[in-house]
């Protein structure tokens, strides 16, 4: 009697965690599985939680190392003497690193694997923002501002793919949501942090007899470094991406990571997993070319292979198969990140230029629109630097003439609340896609909200008060960056696994392209008047929305 008992407590324990694979999407197949059969296999349960949970710090460390600056900017300029050009040069040469090292970190991923790439990568980061600190003038900064977007341009690219070859067709696009509220949820915590930090004046403080000055803003910048510390140490943890184990011919270290996760997901033994052999992909690539390379890898040196591996990615990236794809995608990125990045960057000083406006006593009463406003700070700038010396403005109640110029560093909340305000409005809005993203797709997302963000950013240059501003900003930053995710989610899905951290790391590389572009041509377009900066980031975006509607449909995709 025991002994059939105990067969019936196998039978229904055995039930139980092939009933849970089946709610997945596909059914087990005698013989060998592919990737979707395998992955699915696994079901989706503590494992999927304990990776999104490390991919959260992941995603706040790539949005800390793009925009801290911003932030810093207004308190620094005292302490290191900015000038104009040193503040763009100081925004802009975070992307300069990235672009950079574009096709060095996708090659690397795609060649030698995702997991070292995400530890070493983030490690390196922190190290790089621990020194630009403790940084005591500009070019320090900017070099090593320059080092960390070189660096950090790696991990984001890895991410993107790792994530997607940890979960199966059904939760794919959703994940890939899930990484844009926890970038909206990185815009809410960056400027908390600035306010909480940067105003407090009495956190100064010197070091090593007075030749190390620490100033609050620099506190800062060393508890940003904190996200990359913390994803480099839990990445050490989790495994190999079972994807490119099977694209190397790994299928015995894949099956490991398969039936890891099953026991993890679904609570049953190892040796429960359905699925007992997986395809060899290198044996049946559609590649003639590649499957030949690797079969003759273990046979060269690590360099002769390593620089084959690369001729072969750019063969087929550039080959009739990937190549109309491909241009696609770098197209719209550019162009999304074009408009979006470039208002992005302007949106603390754009709120300032209201509050002056709408504070000064002889404006007012005046019912002006943005493009008024606008015209007034430049005036009033213009004024100004004719008056004073560079870095330098009027001690209150001091006579010009007589008492000493000094620097008055600008750290009131304003500065921070808004973008504050957009964070938590980007944190909604990924919520609710990330539930509906399976039933719009991520072409429709491409489309119709680029649409809407360029008729956000005309509409801006009839805004007349703070809170228009407020609310076709929010729209426009919100649903551009929804639109910038959805894309990559998209590049995931067209790509194969040989091939994809490399297309994506292409793909944010055009787009910090088109960042640096916008930033450069925003003010020459503002010295043309109001209406050519807001057409620039309004039809852009509108003719990228136009290019997304010859994009293949990607939802619920195999990956290749």
């Amino acid at each position: 009697m025991k002994g059939i008992q105990k067969q019936q407590k196998q039978q229904q324990h055995q039930e139980h965690g092939i009933g849970q694979f089946k709610q997945q999407e596909h059914v087990v197949d005698t013989g060998p599985a592919d990737f979707e059969t395998a992955i699915a296999a696994t079901g989706y349960g503590r494992f999927n939680y304990l990776l999104l949970l490390v991919a959260m710090p992941c995603c706040i460390g790539t949005v800390f190392e793009t925009t801290t600056m911003s932030y810093v900017l207004p308190s620094a300029e005292c302490d290191l003497r900015l000038s104009l050009v040193d503040k763009g040069t100081l925004n802009a040469v975070t992307y300069g690193g990235m672009i950079t090292s574009a096709f060095l970190w996708g090659f690397l991923s795609d060649t030698y694997g995702r997991k070292r790439l995400l530890v070493y990568g983030f490690l390196l980061d922190a190290t790089f923002n621990v020194l630009c600190a403790t940084s005591q003038s500009v070019v320090a900064i900017m070099i090593f501002k320059f080092m960390g977007g070189f660096i950090i341009c790696g991990p984001f690219a890895v991410l993107m793919a790792y994530l997607s070859e940890f979960h199966s067709l059904q939760h794919r696009s959703r994940v890939m949501m899930t990484v844009g509220i926890f970038y909206s949820i990185a815009n809410v915590l960056l400027p908390s942090l600035a306010w909480a930090i940067i105003p407090q004046a009495g956190w100064d403080f010197t070091l090593l007899d007075g030749k190390l000055a620490i100033h609050s803003w620099q506190i800062f910048l060393a508890v940003c470094c904190l996200p990359s510390l913390l994803s480099g140490a839990c990445c050490m943890f989790f495994p190999e991406s079972p994807k490119f184990l099977m694209a190397k011919g790994r299928n015995e270290q894949a099956m490991a990571v398969f039936r890891t996760l099953y026991a993890l997901n679904t609570g049953c033994s190892r040796e429960d997993y359905p699925i007992k052999e997986l395809v060899d992909e290198t044996a049946i690539s559609s590649d003639e070319t590649i499957q030949k390379d690797r079969k003759e890898v273990p046979q060269k040196a690590p360099a002769i292979s390593g620089l084959r591996s690369f001729q072969d990615q750019m063969k087929s990236m550039f080959g009739k198969t990937h190549l109309k794809n491909s241009l696609m995608a770098y197209s719209i990125q550019f162009g999304i990140l074009f408009g979006l990045n470039t208002f992005r960057l302007w949106v603390p000083q754009l709120f300032t230029i209201i509050q002056e406006y709408e504070l000064d006593p002889t404006t007012f009463a005046s019912d002006g629109s943005l493009c008024d406003m606008l015209a007034y700070k430049v005036n009033k700038s213009a004024v100004l630097q004719e008056l004073e010396r560079p870095y330098v403005a009027v001690a209150p109640s001091s006579p010009l003439d007589t008492e000493e110029l000094v620097c008055q560093p600008t750290t009131q909340g304003d500065i921070y609340l808004n973008p504050l305000i957009i964070g938590c409005v980007g944190v909604a809005a990924y919520l609710v896609t990330t539930i509906l993203i399976n039933a719009i797709g991520n072409r429709n997302l491409l489309v119709y909200g680029l649409f809407t963000s360029g008729c956000c950013g005309l509409l801006l240059y009839w805004s007349k008060s703070s809170t228009v501003v407020l609310v076709l900003s929010a729209t426009y930053i919100t649903i551009a960056s929804i639109s910038s995710t959805g894309l990559v989610g998209s590049v995931v899905a067209m790509f194969p696994t040989s091939m994809r951290t490399m297309v994506v790391s292409l793909t944010m590389m055009f787009g910090r392209t088109g960042s640096i572009i916008g930033n450069v041509l925003f003010p020459h377009l503002m010295a043309l008047g109001c209406w050519p900066p807001f057409l620039m980031i309004g039809s852009i975006h509108i003719v990228v929305a136009l290019i997304s509607t010859t994009l293949p449909r990607t939802v619920k995709k195999p990956l290749q």
